[in-house]
């Protein structure tokens, strides 16, 4: 589970306001068994690692407080905010942000008595806030103020824990909103938004060199911190013209004005990885944005109120945010009891929220900081040495595919993870905004031989070009005295692949790439072949596809050659408009009859086709073994991932995956990582959750052997 090395903490006086609810513990006025019961529940629950404290006014009780505290496991944490929104003492509202020096100076004054009894409760940090904004006018004023007061307030701070002989608490300001409300139920802070905020952190840092200074930001207030910019919009605009006698004719265009607008705009869980050189806490808690909601504003709701703003994705994107960026410290559940609530139910539902979002498959699988970088891993002058053995030594790959060790049996545990490398021969280049990126031969070989190099995969399915490129690659790494990686693995021929994308009769699909003769010739394991029917126009395009590829089939069998047959129903909205697969379970079931019934014999016939919803009837259309496609990438291979292991349950026959694009083009992460998860979903059984956990284990594993392999035997 991720941030399982993140302590959970509990802003105390949220969590247990006071016995019926009441704000007695946030006016530091909490009942002796209420207090110490409440420590109590917290202290032993192993779930939770600290709690946020805030004053306690009764020095004798605070002092049985501390007595407990200190014979847990709790880290203690200091929160002034109920102090300073309490303003029991009737300063000024602008805080520690006041630009009134006599008032700034109160309010930080209070903070240094709160500073006192932080260190007396033994905390390890202090969380405060930065007082209301002044307005637009006074803004930047208020901030250099503000700067002023947290600078007074961490040498303080400084000065009492060297006079403790202690380290030195974290001073760390809270982000809140800027929502003017004259009912107070949001805080109109002047921090504030993300980039603001980071402006303190930064000076703090740099100019004041307060390391131990940071930032708090609450999941809650995400929803509640505006941005406001400036957007340009182009327009179009019809300008009538005028004829000699001043009269409107026709219009003219005038394109590409350009409007400007001032938004206002949420902020979203991106803005954490600005944060992150000085994130050092983050709270979790809810929100009701509805005005005709009794608990409107930033209530502190719990994840149980029907009406609440924050729902199971915006804390799983929160959570993925953190993960991402490498967030190691507290999360703090920030939840109230309303009405009748209770404070342990409400902190169990806020318990459930966290561990569901941060046991999703997208969650886990944040790739954060890390990118797979191909040309790292395969740099150019390696990889265009592979042109001078062509010219040199052509006979190399003929003699190497001869020498490569087959299995002696397709499969070895009933179940197979086959790569697919056969786009670019039929036009296929896009990933994602690139309309070539697969065809950049460095970028595609070179993610190719990290899946099969990496060894967690059955095989490959390519086109001539990329089997004898890999064949070149092979003979290398034996060169240099390592194992191969096409020795007993499943090599399979693409065959068709004359159904170009976005000609006029792409369904017109003759075999251009392999001959059934050839894969014998090269020594290869089995040939594929792919039949797209298009009922419309062109259907009888597909017709004529369909005899080839039974021909094919009935030369495979004579040859003993399995058969990887692809039937895929398609359609296009328009005659511009590229072919789409028809993800319907109807539609597969109906073409699977089809692709079943061609070329005399289906004894070594497998079928590759998409998972869609309902396919354990899909599943039920066929005795053939079935292997699960990946699609176009779309960056994110946690649903590729998850459909296989959906697909794995729908039946007996679902026996693997061939997958391509998806694979080797994950987003930022390591193509050959990534098939380790397929690999360990198809083979050993394992959830998406948990082959997605494992996959982080061998990111980036022998990330040097191939540029190794190269230089050992070609420079």
């Amino acid at each position: 589970m991720i941030l399982k090395d993140n302590i959970v903490t509990v802003v105390h006086a949220m969590a247990f306001p006071g016995r019926q609810n009441t704000n007695s513990m946030l006016r530091g006025e909490p009942g002796e068994r209420y207090l110490m019961e409440s420590l109590r529940v917290l202290a032993e629950d192993p779930y939770f690692g600290g709690i946020e404290l805030t004053r306690i006014k009764d020095p004798s009780l605070r002092k049985k407080a501390i007595e407990y505290l200190s014979k847990t496991k709790l880290h203690i944490f200091f929160s002034s905010q109920p102090v300073q929104i309490l303003n029991e003492e009737g300063y000024a509202p602008t805080d520690i942000s006041s630009i009134n020096e006599l008032d700034r100076i109160n309010a930080v004054n209070r903070l240094k008595e709160m500073i006192d009894q932080a260190y007396e409760v033994n905390a390890e940090g202090f969380t405060l806030m930065s007082g209301r904004d002044p307005g637009e006018t006074l803004r930047e004023s208020a901030k250099l103020s503000l700067i002023r007061s947290i600078h007074e307030i961490c040498d303080y701070s400084n000065k009492v824990a060297k006079s403790l002989k202690r380290k030195p608490m974290k001073i760390i300001l809270e982000m809140f909103d800027r929502v003017n409300d004259p009912n107070g139920r949001f805080h109109n802070q002047l921090i504030g938004p993300t980039f603001e905020a980071i402006e303190i952190a930064r000076r703090l840092r740099d100019e004041y060199h307060h390391d131990e200074f940071g930032l708090l930001y609450d999941l809650t207030h995400m929803f509640l911190i505006r941005n406001v910019h400036t957007r340009h919009e182009s327009v179009n605009v019809e300008i009538p013209a005028e004829n000699a006698s001043g009269s409107a004719t026709t219009a003219q265009r005038y394109e590409g004005l350009v409007r400007e607008e001032i938004v206002e705009e949420p902020e979203a869980p991106e803005v954490l990885q600005y944060l992150a050189p000085y994130l050092m806490h983050v709270h979790i808690g809810n929100c009701v944005l509805d005005p005709n909601d009794p608990n409107y504003g930033d209530s502190h709701v719990s994840f149980a109120y029907p009406n609440g703003a924050i729902k199971l994705r915006e804390v799983a994107d929160f959570i993925k945010a953190l993960h991402e960026m490498g967030y190691k410290g507290p999360v703090g559940f920030e939840v109230m009891p309303r009405g009748r609530e209770g404070s342990v139910p409400v902190l169990q539902h806020a318990k459930s929220f966290y561990d569901d979002a941060r046991t999703w498959q997208d969650v886990i699988y944040g790739v954060g900081k890390y990118k797979f970088v191909t040309r790292e891993y395969f740099p150019e002058w390696a990889f265009f040495k592979l042109t001078d053995l062509r010219i040199k030594n052509p006979e190399i790959i003929t003699e190497t595919l001869k020498a490569r060790k087959k299995r002696k049996s397709l499969t070895e545990d009933g179940y197979l993870v086959i790569l697919a490398a056969d786009h670019p021969a039929r036009r296929v280049t896009s990933v994602g905004d690139s309309p070539t990126a697969m065809g950049d031969r460095l970028e595609y070989l070179g993610r190719i031989v990290r899946t099969l190099s990496l060894g967690y995969v059955d095989g490959v399915m390519a086109t001539p070009d990329i089997i004898d490129e890999l064949a070149l690659i092979e003979y290398l790494y034996k060169k240099s005295g390592r194992k191969g990686f096409m020795d007993n693995k499943v090599i399979i021929g693409s065959m068709n692949r004359s159904g170009l994308s976005g000609i006029e009769y792409e369904m017109d699909d003759m075999i251009t790439a392999y001959w059934p003769e050839d894969l014998i010739k090269n020594n290869l394991d089995a040939g594929k072949l792919l039949f797209r029917l298009e009922t419309g126009h062109y259907s009888r395009w597909s017709i004529r596809t369909l005899q080839a590829c039974a021909e094919a089939v009935r030369q495979c069998n004579e040859k003993g050659l399995p058969v990887f047959l692809e039937p895929l129903p398609v359609n296009r909205p328009d005659e511009n408009s590229p072919y789409q697969t028809i993800l319907d379970a109807d539609e597969l079931i109906k073409i699977v009859g089809i692709a079943s019934g061609i070329g005399g014999s289906t004894a070594k016939t497998w079928i590759k086709i998409p998972y869609v919803d309902g396919f354990e009837r899909v599943a039920r259309s066929t005795t053939l073994p079935i292997l699960i496609l990946g699609g176009e990438s779309t960056g994110d291979p946690t649903y590729t991932i998850e459909n296989i292991s959906k697909a794995l349950e729908s039946g007996p026959n679902v026996r693997g995956a061939l997958v391509g694009r998806n694979i080797l083009f994950p987003g930022n992460d390591d193509p050959g990582a990534v098939m380790y998860a397929v690999y360990r979903t198809v083979h050993d059984g394992l959830s998406a959750m948990e082959s997605l956990e494992e996959m982080l284990k061998i990111r980036n594993a022998n990330f040097q052997e191939l540029r190794d392999v190269f230089k050992e035997t070609l420079t």
